[in-house]
């Protein structure tokens, strides 16, 4: 059986100039191709041997091959042809995307930017909408599947290929763990995929763009309990300055019952659309830059019929000539094709792959690591990025398999190292300037010159705040303390006079706390300021109580005394009484009538004051 690596220079369907190898997977390889009729720079994806012997899949494929075929929409990635070379090479040919994939971006810069985010996955959901309309179901929605082009254009591969990916699942080395994290929960529950199994998977392909996480952990069969069974959380609950926006978005679209998911493609579009006049970039380069500034992309060479390499001599040296012409030519040319394929490749090319002992990649940079793995004659496959205290940002932590033997041009998956562990930056408001600055020294952060301004709430010398770039930060980064002057000095205004209404909005409008209190005035109607505590024009602090003495009129009121001689005494007291002054009786001689008055009737008297009696 000829193995896939062996395609480079050959010519498929006598059109499709085979010139390099671009990936690999479980289901085959893509190669880079030139077609030779219409002179274009095209992708070539080969199914693998395995899935090409089973002629159901090969049915599937050649069907949606052609459903894909139709589909005309800028976020797919266009499928030109497709076709079979014998027996037991089928292969699709797509549109060629000069650019980056969203894993390689996930691994060189970690967690997007809300608003890139929401951008891409909306994207996305337009792509998958035009698939669903057509009638085919991705399947298969992951960073590797996304594409960013050189002038930012979102594309998502593969949607020729969704029949087979159920299959890579379940194939021996199909890199089941890989295609897990985007497994939807029905289908983690054994039913068939379906437009909200898409929905569900660009859900979580926006928790891994915002979080660098997958939405569960977890594998095997206890993932595939989980996802069927719980729900995710919020992806700020990883990360807390995501906007709480995109927190309902992923909920919704990643809910374990599909019919609480958005009703199609379009309406998650629709929501992440809306959702983004809310999600202002921190910085604001357009989605092209992320390719162009962010991934250091290396621009591949234009396209030329004559960069392919020629096995027609080498076939010839068998064939033609005496037994020494055919050795000398077949000598001749296996050191042209070393030279021009580099000595592992033009071996394996020639003799077929061999065991080699696995290199040892943690601790390198992923760039020495995958010259390492390509010198050895492996291909590296980034199957994740987390923070590790130990290895460098951009360091390998782990790979898989660690060590033993492989065959040259399998896959050794590793882990990247996304820097150290973040720092939460602790909320240290009324805490002292010194103890503040201590504890922030001993969690490894770089305190800068503090910073004051007035404040009503934390008292003068005591921390309002910690200013950081975010509420997460990487150990060394510089961070500065806001600290209290205090509340600020302020004049009290003159509202003596005012109704007690507006007095308080002119006492609250200068910065105060206005307290009422009711007081007796001879002078002063009820209802209107006698005074205020501290007094017009004082200095106060902004915020603090100004007591507004309001009137509620003279403590007693005037009355005039009235004649009550010769009427008898208990007739009288009653009388004075019922006005409310109080009534003394002086018994000047024998009887009960009133004979004076103290004071003499027609005077003016005040409620309480004591009138006396003279009885006789």
């Amino acid at each position: 059986m000829r193995l896939l690596r062996d395609l480079v220079g050959e010519t498929l369907s006598g059109r499709y100039r085979i010139v390099s190898r671009i990936a690999g997977g479980g289901m085959g390889e893509v190669y880079r191709g030139h077609d030779l009729l219409l002179e274009r720079t095209v992708a070539v994806k080969v199914l693998m041997p395995s899935l090409a012997n089973d002629p159901d899949l090969v049915a599937r494929f050649k069907a949606e091959a052609r459903a894909a075929a139709k589909l005309n929409h800028p976020n797919v990635v266009a499928v030109h042809d497709w076709g079979t070379d014998d027996e037991r090479t089928y292969y699709m040919v797509m549109e060629y995307v000069s650019g980056t994939d969203l894993r390689e971006l996930l691994v060189g810069r970690g967690p997007m930017d809300p608003a890139h985010a929401a951008d891409i996955v909306a994207s996305v959901c337009d792509a998958l909408q035009a698939a669903h309309t057509s009638g085919l179901i991705h399947r298969d929605i992951k960073p590797e599947n996304v594409l960013i082009a050189r002038d930012g254009t979102v594309k998502v591969a593969d949607l020729g290929i969704a029949a087979i990916a159920d299959a890579e699942r379940t194939m021996p080395g199909g890199g089941i763990m890989g295609t897990l994290r985007y497994l939807s929960p029905e289908q983690a529950a054994g039913a068939k995929a379906s437009e909200a199994s898409d929905i569900w998977a660009a859900g979580a392909l926006l928790f891994e763009l915002l979080t660098g996480s997958s939405p569960q952990g977890g594998t095997g069969a206890e993932l595939l309990r989980r996802r069927a069974q719980e729900p995710i959380v919020p992806p700020s609950s990883l990360e807390p300055d995501i906007p709480a926006e995109l927190d309902d978005i992923v909920v919704r679209a990643c809910a374990v019952d599909p019919g609480q998911r958005f009703i199609d493609a379009a309406s998650m579009a629709g929501a992440l659309r809306a959702a983004r006049p809310a999600i202002v970039p921190k910085s604001k380069p357009a989605v092209a830059d992320l390719f162009r500034d962010l991934t250091s992309e290396v621009a591949l060479p234009d396209m030329a019929t004559t960069g392919s390499f020629d096995l027609s001599p080498i076939k010839r040296a068998f064939t033609g000539g005496s037994q020494v012409r055919r050795r000398r030519l077949l000598v001749a040319a296996l050191a042209v094709l070393l030279v021009a394929l580099g000595a592992w490749r033009g071996a394996t090319a020639i003799f077929g792959a061999k065991e080699v002992d696995v290199p040892k990649l943690a601790g390198m940079s992923l760039q020495a690591a995958t010259s390492a793995a390509e010198e050895a004659g492996f291909e590296i496959r980034v199957v994740d990025s987390k923070r590790d205290e130990t290895v460098d940002e951009g360091d390998i932590i782990s790979q898989t398999p660690a060590d033993g033997v492989l065959m040259q041009g399998e896959f050794i998956d590793v882990v990247v190292s996304k820097g150290p562990p973040l720092v939460k930056v602790p909320d240290l408001a009324g805490e002292s300037e010194a103890t503040a600055s201590e504890k922030l020294t001993g969690m490894g952060l770089v305190v800068e010159t503090p910073r004051y301004e007035f404040s009503v709430e934390q008292e003068e010398g005591d921390v309002i705040r910690v200013v950081a770039p975010n509420k997460k930060v990487e150990e060394g980064t510089a961070v500065y303390l806001l600290v209290s002057k205090g509340p600020r000095s302020l004049v009290v205004p003159d509202v003596v006079g005012m109704k007690l209404e507006k007095a308080i909005q002119a006492i609250e409008g200068a910065g105060f706390v206005a307290v009422p209190v009711e007081v007796f005035s001879e002078d002063v109607q009820p209802g209107f300021v006698v005074s205020t505590t501290p007094s017009a024009t004082a200095d106060a602090p902004e915020a603090s109580e100004i007591e507004i003495a309001v009137s509620k009129g003279p403590e007693f009121k005037e009355l005039t005394m009235p004649d009550v001689r010769n009427m008898n005494v208990d007739a009288a007291r009653t009388k004075l009484e019922g006005m409310g002054l109080v009534v003394q009786v002086n018994q000047s001689c024998p009887g009960s009538t009133v004979i004076e008055t103290d004071p003499i009737p027609g005077s003016t008297v005040r409620e309480g004051d004591v009138v006396r009696l003279f009885v006789c």
